[in-house]
């Protein structure tokens, strides 16, 4: 990846791709699973879920009325948002190719 005459490493977009398809995975998996113990509308518990995985405090008092799985399911989802996400991101092993020539690289937050 070039842009603005400077690359973005390889191991570093595997790693960014890895942590959007993973944070993807908790939200749908969590979102499905509450949609089946509450039915509630859908609107009502994505937001709750990614809430819950942003770990940002938002909530639409879903989680005062559901049963104990369920809060169950929303523990698991912000520790998911918290911690798994960054371990993932730590655990990803990078290849390289060698090349000739280097351009000048940035290291984006990531994670």
């Amino acid at each position: 990846m070039q842009s603005f005459g400077r690359g973005i490493p390889v191991d570093v977009l595997r790693i960014a791709v890895s942590i959007v398809i993973w944070g993807a995975t908790i939200v749908g998996f969590s979102t499905v699973t509450l949609l089946h113990m509450t039915k509630l509308p859908l609107d009502v518990v994505i937001f709750e879920v990614i809430s819950a995985f942003g770990t940002c405090g938002l909530s639409t008092g879903l989680s005062e009325s559901i049963s104990d799985p369920g809060k169950y399911v929303l523990a698991a989802t912000m520790w998911a948002g918290r911690i798994g996400t960054v371990t993932l991101a730590a655990a990803i092993a990078a290849t390289s190719r060698r090349r000739m020539f280097r351009l000048p690289e940035e290291r984006p937050i990531v994670g």
